[in-house]
């Protein structure tokens, strides 16, 4: 819940990240259900004859790199490789999304931690300085 509010700016970066990354394989599910439907409905030997067999194998490699279907023409095959190199470059970005998000969070945890410290010792010197004025 914490990254939906944005509760810092660490929250802030990974849900622009995860929403990003979900715009664009959803606009990009949606551009190449219809390259794939347009180019192998008619091919000989393909398994895609409608537009829900194009979904499906668009949405089957850009999630899990691996097809419900194998295409028939060029067109199809040189997509399901980029599938396969799209479907690679998000996951590793969002391991590094992650990563960077986790390191982000042990920095501002650190910098609070200092921050208190230098508060609580700036706190005991005032506290000595009233002792000693007062003796």
């Amino acid at each position: 819940m914490a990254v939906a509010r944005g509760k810092s700016r660490a929250h802030e970066h990974l849900r622009d990240r995860l929403l990003a990354i979900i715009w664009v394989t959803i606009a990009l599910d949606i551009i190449c259900t219809l390259i794939v439907f347009f180019s192998e409905r008619h091919a000989g030997g393909t398994q895609i004859h409608n537009v829900w067999d194009a979904f499906l194998f668009s949405t089957s490699q850009l999630t899990t790199a691996s097809s419900v279907a194998s295409p028939a023409t060029d067109v199809g095959k040189v997509l399901e490789l980029f599938f396969d190199v799209y479907a690679i470059t998000v996951v590793a970005t969002l391991a590094g999304s992650f990563g960077a998000f986790f390191h982000k969070l042990s920095q501002e945890h650190e910098e609070r931690c200092k921050a208190e410290e230098a508060a609580r010792a700036a706190a005991e010197v005032e506290r000595r300085e009233e002792v000693g004025a007062g003796a």
